[in-house]
């Protein structure tokens, strides 16, 4: 592996430096009162800078974001083929849910969530994008309920496929607004659950 050049390293580092003190900014102060400006002059670079290394303020949210979902490729590596199409949704939203709590917490949840609902950010973003490796999974894992007939037959694909994304949104959301007291995993697999139940196709 060829090694990195000093200004490789240096553009890193900023990279970095810009990363942290951007989410440390949108943690203190909302991210839609936080502005470039405020960004870079916390850094000390221009705004050149910073639009070198990220086109937007939310890009910067997203880079986190798209380390998560590297993580899913992972998990589906672990998951048994052979089990049913609801087991294997529930074992990879119990393995999303673990995640967010032990290695993304809630702060920097919120401020993707808050992100999301402002209108500084697309109608198609990344929270919500198809493309996203964790739809691409339970997708594929709805196809192939509905195909064996697991799911019900009276609902197209893409129904189903919106319910049981509904139910992690919705799930996180509710971590978010409560105390700690709310365990995301469990709950997430106890809602689920119930809403698997009432989709499976009952010969």
């Amino acid at each position: 592996m060829t090694a990195l050049t000093n200004r490789q390293k240096k553009a890193l580092a900023t990279r970095e430096k810009l990363l942290k003190t951007s989410l440390d900014l949108f943690n203190k102060y909302g991210f839609e009162h936080v502005s470039i400006e405020q960004i870079t002059k916390a850094c000390n670079v221009s705004k050149g800078t910073f639009y070198t290394h990220f086109p937007s303020k939310y890009d910067v949210i997203l880079e986190k974001f798209v380390e998560l979902d590297s993580f899913y490729s992972t998990v589906e590596k672990n998951i048994d083929r052979a089990l049913p199409a609801s087991q294997k949704i529930l074992l990879l939203y119990q393995a999303q849910m673990n995640y967010l709590t032990n290695d993304v917490g809630k702060d920097l949840l919120r401020t993707i969530y808050t992100a999301a609902m402002t209108n500084q950010v697309e109608p198609d973003h990344y929270l919500i994008n198809p493309q996203r490796k964790i739809f691409q999974l339970i997708n594929a894992y709805i196809e192939e309920g509905v195909q064996q007939e697991e799911f019900r037959q009276d609902l197209p694909t893409a129904r189903i496929q919106a319910i049981i994304q509904r139910c992690m949104r919705a799930n996180v959301y509710d971590w978010l607004i409560h105390n700690d007291d709310f365990d995301l995993a469990t709950e997430m697999a106890q809602f689920t659950t119930v809403v698997l139940n009432g989709l499976k196709n009952n010969k």
